[in-house]
């Protein structure tokens, strides 16, 4: 069976071609029910990306408009994308955790995984620089937050600090979980934006340990902007779509490897 979001993925494709197709149709595009095609247009309006009009739906102007920028990075959109395996690896993830213990969560999609995901039995002290992180973690009022602020990044929901890192550079923490937009053995790890950079290695330099959530659609591909290289990391969690090159090239480094 043809993943979900895969599915939601075919669907938006579509109506960007077609701009408006009725139910039916995309339900025999996609060779499923029209209750499931249902289901995905009514996940896919809550999150602002079509809208439905008489028993059909169309492209919602405004995250086409988003869609279509230069950035071409809309993180509602990016959030949906490998929902299932972001979901695993942050599972995963938690399981590193000590009952209280101060961590850094980066920002991105995986990041916004595991902050979901932190066991409600867990007193931690979490540094965070990333909008849509620190509005899960202010659901778990057991954990306490310092926030790293700056110049916010609606695309990321990012705090960019240009003053110096403050909050990071001021702190120590026993763990960091960082994102990544690419991952390829000659290049390194990439991210989508420059602005990202600087604050991605200050967490790993100020932490312990680091840890890369990274789901196994981002192995070989290549971003922008050089994040760091392999051996900034201790541990990478991955879901186990992750090819035999890539685990065989993490294991090679001595890394521990963790699929989901």
């Amino acid at each position: 069976m043809e993943k979900i979001d895969t599915r939601r993925e075919k669907i938006l494709s579509s109506l960007k071609t077609n701009n408006v197709l009725s139910i039916t149709t995309l339900a025999d595009i996609l060779k499923v029910s029209t209750m499931t095609i249902r289901r995905d247009l009514e996940f896919l309006a809550g999150q602002g990306m079509v809208q439905f009009y008489h028993g059909g739906a169309v492209i919602n102007p405004q995250f086409l408009e988003k869609d279509t920028s230069p950035n071409n990075y809309y993180l509602q959109q990016q959030t949906m994308l490998h929902r299932e395996e972001k979901t695993l690896i942050a599972k995963k993830a938690t399981e590193l955790l000590l009952l209280q213990e101060t961590i850094m969560l980066d920002s991105g999609t995986s990041i916004y995984y595991l902050a979901k995901e932190l066991p409600d039995n867990h007193s931690l002290t979490v540094i965070s620089w990333s909008l849509n992180v620190i509005e899960e973690l202010i659901r778990k009022p057991q954990n306490k937050i310092l926030v790293q602020g700056g110049i916010y990044h609606q695309e990321t929901q990012m705090f960019e600090n240009t003053q110096g890192l403050d909050t990071i550079k001021n702190s120590r923490a026993s763990r960091v979980f960082i994102s990544a937009g690419g991952f390829h053995i000659n290049l390194g790890i990439t991210t989508p934006f420059h602005y990202e950079v600087e604050t991605k290695r200050a967490a790993i330099k100020y932490s312990m340990t680091s840890v890369l959530l990274i789901d196994s659609s981002k192995f070989g591909k290549v971003c922008s902007a050089h994040m760091t290289d392999i051996g900034d990391f201790r541990t990478i969690i991955t879901d186990s779509g992750i090819s035999p090159e890539y685990e065989d090239h993490i294991r090679s480094a001595g890394l521990e490897l963790i699929i989901a």
